[in-house]
């Protein structure tokens, strides 16, 4: 699209006037039909009715999340208007980085960050001149926290040291200096070091020389390898400047043996993320010591008590991803439970989903039961039956010896009359009720996740639901109910696990085409993958072309999207000969649906069978080496069991153990 172009969008979309209308009183459907076809009237009522204003914004939307080249006032006037759309903070950081080469009068600049307070520090800085040019008194303050934040553009460094250099202190140039190497920013750490207090400047130049590839400890003036080897910011840039310069083994050594640390790290994204690069290069060498080593010595990165379930997702990633390493490695490689078990539970405790706190906490449970230490497993277990919705929440329900609940309770939490009003009025709600009526799939996923995250409490999750029965989206009525549950709000279940019509011929897989069609498209008929997956039980042209040869059915690809019937009836049959040709093997099956049975057959000839019992089924389904397939049949799997707790006059199994049952195991849990 040509400059030109662009603008002539913009200005179209800008001067389109937002409309709010209430949202409908009456909802149209309710999750406990009898066989969910009050859903699909509800969609066809919203389907035929009439493109509203919103969609202009829902395209401007669009148009600037796909790319940073835009000006600054494009980005800012979008999020000054529809605040709480999907990628806010995206277009602010877009809005931000345009400040470096587009000129923003400051009056505009100084309404958008008095609204949006700046997320980059060159974004800080930009702010503090503009300030000074209005001549606001808080101006001084911010530049302050501009200068202590480190890197910015060199124009803006030289302009805040010629307003306010006189006012800044020593311990604003060291935190500067710290913030400048964290950053990478070697120029201005080089400039910046003279100001640095002479307790620092050894350290500092010895970080700075890791950073500019030179020998550190010739630049840290007698420091002792004690002191340096404490300080988190010079480890930080040894072992880069060790692992990028081939020397993985000694960057491992580094970490491994390090004393700890002094302070903690001003970056801790990065630093985490750095222990994760280690630890995994340890692991691929056949390190197991240095792996659980590294892992096991987070700790000091963070103050006692502190939640990283509530830090950054970054972080949180690169933290839980960490402690599972280093988890299973003393757990499979060095049959250490007691090592083990500490990782499992940081790692469910630093997770924010159930499916990842059940997991964390249900292994760190095997793990003390590994080390003989019952008691405690017991109490890991507990702690992952709280999430009894999620796979090894169920797995730990049978450990303890506890029956599945039936989720027969609907929440009767009511939003307050402010919550009401404020959900009715917000852009997002009225963007969400258009991008439903006819949005392509991924767009509707991404407003559909926004507004539920969104919500805090369980009245204002009530306000989502209803919503999506009102609009007879299923998939918005997963997306709420997921959202609830992992703020603790437990009854969401019917919204969450909705029903569809099953044609008479897929009756006997009910439950699968449920569960199955949950995880690969929550309901969406419009559902297309970026490999071309089609419709609610996301089929593959070329699967679904040969499974309609199979049963004696004509194919059309389209009827993937626009027939659910015809959709449900190849997945249906599809997954009916998966199973056959794997014995009735529930996992092997489903894990074959989403990889392939290629693969499938693979993993087991690499890791062992455990319809033999050659290897736990836990064991086998975590050494998938496909996180989605991974991630995929421990989601379906639990699916299966909820449906039929839900539903048990359509239940195939109704004995104990039903997890067990689907996993094809005797024992229980």
């Amino acid at each position: 699209m040509s400059s030109m172009d662009v603008k002539t969008v913009l200005r179209k979309l800008a001067s389109t006037a937002l409309v709010l209308p209430g949202l409908a009183a009456s909802v149209a459907c309710h999750a406990s039909d009898n066989d969910g076809s009050g859903w699909d009237q509800a969609r066809a009522q919203l389907s035929a009715s009439q493109q509203g204003p919103m969609s202009f914004a829902v395209e401007r939307w669009k148009l600037l999340t796909s790319s940073n080249r835009f000006a600054f006032n494009d980005y800012a006037g979008f999020v000054l208007s529809y605040p709480g759309f999907p990628d806010e903070e995206k277009l602010r950081r877009y809005a931000e980085s345009a400040l470096d080469r587009d000129f923003a009068e400051p009056a505009r600049l100084v309404a958008f960050f008095d609204r949006e307070p700046p997320l980059t520090n060159p974004g800080r800085a930009q702010y503090a001149l503009a300030l000074q040019a209005l001549g606001r008194p808080e101006a001084a303050q911010v530049a302050r926290a501009a200068w202590r934040g480190g890197a910015m553009s060199d124009s803006a460094e030289s302009s805040l040291l010629a307003a306010w250099g006189n006012t800044f202190t020593q311990d604003d140039h060291d935190a500067r200096m710290d913030a400048l190497l964290w950053a990478g920013a070697a120029g201005q750490a080089a400039r910046e070091l003279a100001w640095v207090s002479p307790a620092r400047r050894p350290i500092d130049a010895a970080r700075l020389a890791a950073l500019q590839g030179t020998d550190p400890y010739a630049a840290a003036a007698g420091i002792s390898g004690q002191v340096l080897n404490s300080d988190p910011g010079f480890v930080y840039q040894r072992v880069r400047q060790l692992r990028k310069n081939g020397d993985g083994a000694s960057a491992r050594a580094l970490l491994a043996g390090r004393p700890p640390l002094a302070r903690k790290p001003l970056d801790r994204a990065k630093w985490v993320d750095e222990l994760l690069i280690n630890a995994r290069g340890a692991a691929s060498a056949g390190d197991t010591r240095s792996t659980v080593r590294i892992a096991a010595g987070i700790d000091d990165a963070f103050d006692q008590g502190e939640d990283v379930s509530q830090m950054p997702y970054d972080l949180r990633d690169d933290y839980t991803s960490l402690m599972w390493l280093g988890g299973t490695q003393a757990l499979w490689n060095l049959g250490s439970g007691s090592d083990a078990a500490p990782l499992f539970y940081r790692y469910g405790a630093a997770a924010r989903t159930p499916g990842t706190r059940s997991k964390g906490f249900y292994w760190a449970g095997l793990a003390s039961a590994q080390a003989g230490r019952g008691p405690d497993a017991q109490r890991y277990f507990a702690m992952a039956a709280q999430y009894a919705d999620q796979f090894y929440g169920l797995l730990a329900l049978e450990r303890l010896g506890k029956p599945v609940p039936r989720f027969a309770v609907d929440s009767t939490a009511q939003p307050t009359p402010d919550e009401r009003a404020r959900f009715q009025n917000a852009p997002i709600t009225q963007a969400v009720r258009e991008v439903a009526r006819n949005a392509d799939w991924r767009t509707t996923v991404r407003f559909f996740k926004e507004i539920a995250e969104q919500q805090q409490s369980e009245g204002q999750h009530m306000l989502v639901a209803d919503l999506a029965r009102s609009l007879g989206r299923r998939d918005l009525g997963v997306i709420v109910g997921q959202a609830a549950g992992a703020r603790g709000y437990l009854d969401f279940q019917h919204i969450a696990f909705p029903l569809i019509p099953v044609p008479d011929n897929s009756r006997d897989t009910w439950t699968m085409v449920h569960a199955i069609t949950r995880q690969e498209s929550q309901f969406a008929q419009n559902a297309i993958s970026h490999a071309g997956a089609r419709g609610l039980m996301q089929l593959m042209p070329g699967t679904a072309n040969e499974q309609a040869g199979k049963l004696g059915l004509s194919f059309n690809s389209q009827a993937l999207i626009d027939d659910a019937g015809f959709n449900i009836q190849l997945g249906s049959a599809y997954f009916q000969r998966l199973m056959s040709y794997y014995n009735g093997s529930y996992p092997l099956a489903v894990a074959a649906y989403n990889a392939g049975a290629g693969n499938v057959n693979k993993w087991l000839r690499a890791n062992g069978d455990p319809r033999t019992g050659g290897i736990a089924w836990v064991d086998w389904l975590e050494r998938i080496p496909i996180s989605e397939t991974r991630n995929y049949v421990q989601r379906v799997l639990e699916n299966a069991v909820v449906y039929e707790a839900m539903n048990p006059d359509k239940a195939s199994y109704t004995g104990p153990n039903p997890m067990s049952h689907f996993l094809g195991k005797s024992s229980p849990g």
